[in-house]
């Protein structure tokens, strides 16, 4: 039997952990977190289960995996959206829209479900990955702050709110409940509104 090259090796690996992970995917939509098996993620992806333990040895590495992968994918994507944005209005707008675009189409599951199925060690390294998120909103929101556009005493307690906005549409945009551009339009009024978007008419003065 020819053996793989370390090319061909590395590109079958990728392949497989992407099989799983749209497995888990599907079925963090349909099953829910908590019920999901590797003998059900092996079905899903249409491969043994001893593989899926080859590549994670248990749930919570694999639930970590995952997420880490998402949101670095979705901050690459962010980051040149934000840059064609001129205001932080603008900025904000994106980031709802491009988020719950995301859920539809990459359905995942949020921190909440996954803090009970993590344990400490597992859980600290999920938070490490989640906090470029929010910061990347706590920064826009900043900006927005400083130059007028928002009127919010606390940009990161605002970010969190906004991100728990956001999550309340992650499952019936997953499930097709609810329709996306209703959902952006909504959320982004919502958001806007909430940051005082068109209220603050003067820049803040640094002290």
């Amino acid at each position: 039997m020819p053996r793989l090259s370390a090319a061909s090796a590395a590109e079958h690996r990728a392949a497989v952990r992407e099989r799983i992970f749209a497995a888990l995917r599907r079925l963090s939509v349909s099953h829910g977190l908590e019920r999901i098996s590797f003998a059900d993620l092996a079905a899903e992806a249409g491969i043994s289960r001893s593989v899926v333990y080859n590549y994670f040895p248990d749930k919570q590495s694999l639930l970590v995996a995952y997420t880490e992968r998402e949101i670095a994918r979705f901050l690459d994507g962010f980051a040149s959206v934000r840059a064609q944005a001129t205001t932080a209005t603008e900025r904000v707008a994106r980031y709802v829209r491009l988020q719950l675009e995301d859920y539809r189409a990459h359905p995942q599951p949020a921190g909440p479900e996954l803090a009970p199925l993590l344990g400490p060690e597992a859980h600290r390294r999920l938070q490490a990955h989640i906090e470029p998120l929010n910061r990347a909103l706590t920064d826009i929101i900043a900006e927005g702050v400083e130059r007028g556009e928002f009127s919010c005493e606390d940009p990161a307690m605002a970010a969190a709110l906004v991100h728990g906005c956001l999550g309340a549409e992650r499952i019936p945009l997953a499930r097709r409940a609810h329709d996306l551009e209703d959902a952006v339009a909504r959320v982004t009024a919502f958001v806007l509104g909430g940051l005082g978007a068109g209220t603050a008419t003067e820049p803040r003065r640094s002290p």
